[in-house]
């Protein structure tokens, strides 16, 4: 997808939530394209929202550029976000932005820091959106990588580690040994990645030796929210 237009759905979102002074901010493969990534695309948008699911809800639920998913998840709402409007417009692919919400009461002083970022769209114009730090990128996608065999996942820790390596020394010295294993075992090449912020997998690995890890696991209600470090219920 044209990254003009996931600026505009991301532009679109932060400013309905920021005039509703609600808390947000972006992680995921398109944040790791915001900080400035060429190595991949993105077809979605993850953002972390201090509100609970009815709140989002009922802000959207009058907009006609925006269609809800239904789901009876209650830490996860999401949408179709459409650059025309969906009373007037064909529902055409190349137009819709999936936009995956995970919602829920945070504290805000527990609320991941972020750093606005300025974003150009086509028809949302430039403005900056917050996009989550680095160190919480970085676990968020070390815990994609231990559930999920992604190619991607891979690849954003490797440039994470190469771009932000420094800083990321002090994270990885309170990194969760399983989640190390697991993401190792599907995906190998980490194992020198982490080598380069001193992390040694050797004994996670052996830790984890009998897990099954033939198949994605399928996230759990406050998965995402706690692998980008918030504590939920």
């Amino acid at each position: 997808m044209h990254q003009t237009t996931l600026n505009d759905a991301a532009l679109a979102l932060s400013r309905v939530l920021t005039f509703h002074r609600i808390h947000h901010t972006f992680f995921g493969g398109f944040a790791i394209l915001a900080t400035g990534a060429d190595h991949r695309e993105s077809k979605d948008l993850d953002v972390l929202v201090s509100a609970p699911k009815s709140t989002i809800t009922e802000i959207l639920s009058d907009r006609r550029d925006w269609l809800e998913i239904p789901q009876s998840r209650e830490d996860y709402v999401a949408y179709f976000w459409n650059s025309g409007s969906f009373t007037t417009s064909p529902l055409e692919p190349k137009h819709m932005v999936l936009v995956e919400m995970f919602v829920g009461q945070h504290d805000k002083a527990r609320f991941p820091e972020s750093r606005n970022t300025v974003l150009r769209g086509c028809k949302m114009g430039t403005s900056y959106v917050p996009i989550v730090n680095e160190d919480v990128l970085f676990r968020g996608k070390l815990n994609a990588c231990a559930s999920r065999g992604k190619r991607s996942d891979a690849q954003d820790v490797d440039y994470l580690v190469s771009t932000y390596g420094e800083r990321l020394k002090v994270v990885a010295k309170s990194l969760d040994k399983r989640t190390v294993g697991l993401a190792v075992r599907r995906h190998p090449e980490l194992r020198k990645v982490l080598a380069e912020l001193g992390v040694g997998t050797r004994g996670a690995v052996w830790g984890v030796r009998k897990a099954k890890i033939e198949v994605a696991v399928v996230p759990q209600i406050w998965d995402v929210h706690r692998g980008l470090g918030l504590e939920c219920a």
